[in-house]
C-alpha cells in the first residue's frame, strides 16, 4: 500500500509522498511468486490490466518520489525478485533509490536486531531518510 501511495499519479502537493521506505515489499501483480498474495489482494479473475495497475514495477515514472527498499534474500515468503523488479523500474526511470538485499535472514525483521547483516537495515533507513530532508 505504501508503494502504491507513493506511486499514484496526481496528487495534490500537500498529499504527494516525499519518498518510500518499502522492506519485503509485494512489488508486482504481474509475476508468478507469491501468487497467494495477489489471489486475496486482486482475486482469482484479476486480468492483465487490473494486475499491471497494481505492480508497482509499472507505475514508476521519472516523476516518482525516492526509494529505499529493502529484503533478504532467503525470505521464504515473498521472494526477493519482488525487490529486483522494483529496482530496475527506478533505475529505467532515473528515480533516486537505495536498494538492499541482505544475504541471510527471513521474512519481516523488523528492527532486525540480532540477525547478522541485515541488523544494519534500520541504520542505513535511518541515514538514507536524513538525506531525502
Amino acid at each position: 500500500m505504501a508503494g502504491l501511495a507513493a506511486l499514484t499519479p496526481g496528487a495534490p502537493p500537500d498529499e504527494a509522498v516525499d519518498f518510500a521506505v518499502l522492506d519485503y515489499a509485494i512489488t508486482s501483480m504481474q509475476t508468478e511468486t507469491y501468487r497467494p498474495a495477489r489471489l486475496i489482494l486482486l482475486g482469482e479473475d484479476a486480468g492483465f490490466e487490473l494486475r499491471r495497475s497494481t505492480s508497482l514495477d509499472s507505475l514508476v515514472t521519472p516523476r516518482s518520489p525516492p526509494f529505499f527498499v529493502c529484503h533478504t534474500a532467503e525470505d521464504p515468503y515473498v521472494p526477493a525478485e519482488h525487490t529486483y523488479r522494483l529496482a530496475a523500474a527506478l533505475a529505467a526511470g532515473q528515480v533516486p533509490h537505495a536498494v538492499h538485499v541482505f544475504a541471510h535472514g527471513p521474512h519481516s525483521l523488523g528492527l532486525a536486531r540480532n540477525v547478522g547483516e541485515a541488523a544494519i537495515g534500520t541504520t542505513l533507513a535511518k541515514a538514507w531518510i536524513h538525506e531525502q530532508a
